[in-house]
């Protein structure tokens, strides 16, 4: 039976690692918005070093991750004086056009442990200023928030933003073997806005094939690690590594394998 799941294992790589080539297409490119610069984001609100200027954050247990959370809140309004506050459990952005963008955190309650719960912290600014970052802290993980500034338009990041060196696009990849998101995005930056350009989310098939950003090789190609979780049977650690490559070919992106696997010791 060990030695059909490693066959079927391998074919399944065969098919996905050496041979897929995910495309994505879009419309004609317009002119490029602004460089920025190359910079990433900080995990879990860590953008700046704690401190105690803590006023106005809801009250957390001592040297809980939370009051980690909120101590790196009020450093983060206070080092960069934004317009944002924090309200208690409720923490306002305002933006150019319409209302401000509010979010209501919500405290696990322990007579309700089904109830969601969820945290949302200000982390700072996207590297061009156009966004805020907030990051939503959940039981089950952790989700990336870009808001504009403009109208309040929001975009779901799932991990930290990688900018290319022009700064016209960003690309975010995310391993998750559980409910959170898993695969590659790359946005590009137009007009203040964000465009999705390409999306990779491995199918039910292939749950098992994750992604790392490594470095952008040029402003139109970036380097991934490439995994795959596999049978002992194929490599003693149970994962298969290799490289990949997402490069934007005229009006299109295409990610595809470029080296051959390894097991990983």
């Amino acid at each position: 039976m060990r030695r059909g799941l490693a066959c079927r294992t391998a074919l399944l790589l065969a098919l996905v690692l050496t041979g897929f080539a995910a495309e994505a297409t879009s419309n004609a490119w317009p002119a490029p918005p602004r460089p920025v610069a190359s910079v990433g984001l900080a995990p879990r609100g860590s953008l700046f070093a704690p401190s105690s200027e803590t006023a106005g954050a809801p009250v957390a247990q001592e040297g809980s991750d939370e009051q980690f959370r909120a101590q790196a809140e009020a450093e983060v309004l206070r080092r960069l004086g934004l317009p944002a506050r924090r309200d208690d459990l409720r923490l306002w952005l305002p933006v150019a056009k319409g209302r401000p963008v509010v979010l209501d955190s919500q405290r696990p309650d322990p007579a309700d442990p089904l109830l969601p719960s969820v945290d949302f912290r200000l982390d700072g600014l996207s590297p061009d200023g156009q966004f805020y970052v907030v990051r939503a802290t959940l039981a089950a993980g952790s989700e990336l928030l870009w808001v504009s500034r403009a109208d309040g338009t929001r975009y779901e990041m799932h991990g930290n933003v990688h900018p290319s060196p022009d700064g016209r696009y960003l690309v975010v990849t995310h391993a998750s073997p559980g409910q959170e998101f898993n695969g590659v995005v790359l946005w590009s930056l137009e007009d203040g806005r964000l465009v999705e350009r390409y999306r990779f989310q491995p199918s039910p098939e292939q749950a098992a094939i994750s992604f790392r950003f490594m470095r952008w090789r040029n402003a139109d190609t970036v380097e991934l690690a490439q995994f795959a979780e596999v049978d002992a049977g194929t490599c003693d650690l149970g994962t298969l590594s290799s490289t990949a490559l997402l490069s934007r070919k005229a009006e299109r992106w295409i990610l595809r394998s470029a080296s051959g696997q390894r097991c990983d010791r």
